[in-house]
């Protein structure tokens, strides 16, 4: 298998476009020259461990949700968990691939997951992307389209030399190519098409979007209300904690216990800064991670809170990849991690 087939297929999902500016989704640790992908070990976070069950399983690709490479290296010494790992990728050939807010921000992504196996149905996102899109154009000889569609597709391009006229007055075969592509992928493209020089000619024309369903977190909506109670415990199941952390309106929820839950919003992750946004989308319950003592504080009253851990919250992250490789490629080899843990224990 190819492994930029199934680096595709994971971009098709979940295009790298949608990423935050801050983020690092992409192939952290590449192949080695040659490498088919043999196949893929799927985690949440990246560790020297995995890398040796990937290598045991025969597996040459990792798919982790978050980076492995996040803050960048300044040097490959082994004295952190992030620089051993990759060195342990590259002694044992074992590429590592990344989809972190590219994946949280697609639709069907880790909110709508969560989403799903609560049981409720998503309206939209909860922080809806501001992504602006344009529609490129190309005209070029047919021998080039390979190349240009590579270029559009945001692949290495192999560009033939252009065949020669058998009569100098005769007109060159042309076909045009056509691709949408975002406003972070435009300044590629355009410059490998510049690369081309004269033999091609492109128009870069702006496309209207205002896709609510793409975004960080999701708002969504139970078929009937539930009560405080029963809410929890699907949490909790759902997520498999011990323990969540809640505001003190969610208590006061509890101490009623009437089906008073129908509208949610959630956010996989550290979702603190979008509890205005769930507020403002009329959610009854907002299911998030990483809030901190004075956002709680804050928000004694009115809408509930529950955190429910960073990794709880996104461990739908390798269900979502394992879908989507098995259904693109169903006799592949795709595992999920047998070694992973939570970094975060309860006692």
């Amino acid at each position: 298998m190819s492994p930029d087939k199934v680096i595709n297929a994971i971009e098709e999902f979940a295009p790298r476009y949608l990423q935050e500016s801050w983020d690092n989704t992409g192939l952290q640790v590449g192949f080695p020259e040659g490498a088919d992908c043999t196949g893929v070990l799927l985690c949440v976070d990246v560790t020297e461990d995995i890398i040796a069950e990937a290598a045991e399983r025969g597996c040459n690709l990792v798919v982790s949700h978050h980076p492995l490479i996040f803050k960048g290296l300044k040097s490959l010494t082994g004295r952190t968990i992030a620089e051993r790992a990759v060195l342990a990728a590259v002694r044992s050939g074992v590429a590592v691939y990344s989809s972190h807010t590219a994946l949280d921000s697609t639709r069907g992504g880790v909110s709508y997951a969560l989403a799903s196996e609560l049981g409720a149905e998503v309206v939209r996102a909860l922080a809806p992307a501001e992504i602006r899109r344009y529609s490129v154009n190309v005209i070029c000889p047919r021998e080039f389209s390979a190349a240009v569609r590579a270029i559009l597709a945001g692949e290495q391009a192999e560009v033939p030399p252009p065949a020669p006229l058998a009569n100098p007055l005769e007109h060159r075969a042309l076909t045009s190519e056509q691709a949408v592509v975002s406003s972070q992928q435009l300044a590629r493209c355009t410059a490998a098409l510049d690369a081309l020089g004269s033999n091609v000619s492109y128009t870069a024309t702006p496309v209207e979007s205002n896709n609510t369903a793409l975004g960080l977190g999701v708002v969504a909506e139970f078929p009937e209300a539930l009560s405080p109670a029963v809410f929890l415990a699907r949490v909790k199941e759902v997520c498999g904690t011990p323990a969540v952390r809640c505001n003190l309106a969610f208590g006061q929820m509890m101490s009623d216990d009437s089906p008073a839950i129908r509208r949610i919003a959630l956010c996989g992750g550290s979702g603190g800064e979008f509890i205005g946004a769930a507020r403002a989308a009329g959610a009854d319950v907002y299911v998030t991670a990483d809030v901190r003592y004075h956002d709680f504080a804050d928000n004694r009253t009115g809408m509930a809170i529950l955190d429910v851990g960073h990794f709880e919250s996104e461990k739908c992250a390798k269900h979502i990849f394992h879908h989507v490789l098995t259904k693109k490629f169903p006799n592949f080899a795709v595992y999920y991690s047998k070694i992973e843990q939570n970094p975060v224990q309860y006692l």
